[in-house]
């Protein structure tokens, strides 16, 4: 069993490091990491993707928000859900006026704009995180919302970290509830998981 204030030491120190960057290099490397998404095959493939609306110092999705909208591919906002750190997929028409501040302080959709799916209709995720390794592990805020998700999807829905390359570290500490992910693409690469 892993040791929690391993995770939440490790987590403290990196987001520290990461609210260091500069918002050029932010903006630089995310369009860098959206290139590298948008050229993937398993993008190019789906139609539902859930995407998670970045704050401040994480890599940026709202373009690739708008991108996906304008290719036609239907776009899910996962919707928190904290009496039980559970997240809902609801359908988002418009970027710019179905979205508000939610309770984590993370753009999610107005309640006039609620269209819940099931997760199984999603075929990819997107999904955030703090730190990862190359086999997958991922080091999310510490409220399990997305590694609950992630338990749930069938095998068929894949999941996408998006990752600075100063995020990915050698090892993280893990249990078996932390769920991995299935690619990880940063400004440098992208890492399929075997």
């Amino acid at each position: 069993m892993i040791n929690k204030l391993d995770k939440h030491s490790l987590r403290k120190q990196l987001l520290i490091k990461r609210r260091e960057l500069s918002p050029k290099f932010i903006l630089e490397n995310s369009k860098k990491i959206e290139a590298y998404l948008i050229n993937l095959d398993i993008y190019q493939k789906t139609t539902n993707i859930m995407v998670y609306v970045a704050t401040q110092n994480e890599v940026q999705t709202q373009e690739i928000i708008k991108s996906a909208q304008k290719d036609k591919k239907n776009i899910f906002i996962p919707l928190t859900i904290r009496r039980n750190n559970t997240l809902l997929p609801s359908l988002v028409t418009d970027f710019n006026t179905e979205l508000i501040a939610g309770a984590l302080g993370i753009l999610e959709p107005k309640k006039e704009f609620y269209r819940i799916y099931p997760p199984d209709v999603l075929d990819l995720i997107i999904v955030p995180g703090v730190a990862f390794t190359v086999q997958g592990h991922r080091l999310g805020r510490g409220g399990g919302y997305y590694d609950h998700f992630l338990s749930q999807l069938k095998p068929k829905t894949l999941s996408v970290a998006l990752s600075f390359e100063m995020q990915i570290l050698e090892e993280i500490p893990f249990d078996d509830k932390d769920m991995p992910v299935d690619y990880i693409i940063t400004e440098k690469r992208v890492i399929k998981i075997n």
